[in-house]
């Protein structure tokens, strides 16, 4: 494996959890500031009250986190292969690079609307993903011939 492209995952992933760990201390601040809960347990523990329905930000934030679990398994296995296949390291910096901005754009649109900004950051992200698949195979099907 190319070591750029190691160092490039290894950012990649890096930036990814923390976008995650952003995320659920967006959550976090919410409930212990408004002491809001939807768990009796959560309440009691926090001194806080019981309600249905959470704030709307703990809403978007878990939309965030959501969205982050359909689609950021199909890339980062996607790019652990381009990884291991050892394809052009320059790309590996392209495509994750793209890919982890794009999704930290999307959470910070998707948590502060901001629309179209939102969409043209998933349909980026998700065109790197797809950019990323085809440069895979292009590589595997010239490997086979």
């Amino acid at each position: 494996m190319p070591r750029d492209s190691v160092v490039a995952y290894a950012l990649c992933l890096s930036l990814l959890f923390l976008k995650f760990f952003f995320t659920i201390s967006v959550q976090a601040r919410v409930r212990l500031t408004t002491k809001r809960f939807q768990y009796a347990e959560d309440a009691k523990a926090w001194n806080g009250e019981l309600v249905e329905a959470e704030a709307d930000s703990v809403v978007r934030a878990q939309r965030v986190l959501r969205n982050d679990s359909e689609s950021q398994p199909f890339f980062l296995a996607a790019a652990g292969l381009y990884t291991a296949l050892g394809i052009w390291p320059t790309g590996a910096w392209l495509y994750f690079g793209v890919y982890a901005l794009s999704r930290w754009l999307h959470a910070v649109c998707l948590l502060r609307p901001k629309q179209p900004l939102r969409n043209v950051a998933f349909g980026t992200g998700m065109l790197c993903l797809l950019a990323l698949l085809v440069h895979i195979g292009v590589h595997l099907w010239s490997s086979v011939g």
